[in-house]
């Protein structure tokens, strides 16, 4: 029986005003573009873009 997570490997999600990992996501493994999405960051207590970074 093959895991449900198989293929799937978890990412952060990195603030670009502040550089601090807010949110922790899983991502398949055969998409090669890296996630960009506007997320609320709570230390600048705002809306900002978070980029894709390892943990």
């Amino acid at each position: 029986m093959a895991k449900k997570t198989q293929g799937r490997h978890t990412v952060g999600l990195k603030c670009t005003v502040c550089g601090r990992f807010n949110y922790a996501i899983s991502k398949q493994r055969t998409n090669r573009k890296k996630i960009e999405l506007r997320k609320y960051c709570k230390w600048c207590r705002r809306h900002t873009l978070h980029k894709e970074a390892r943990v």
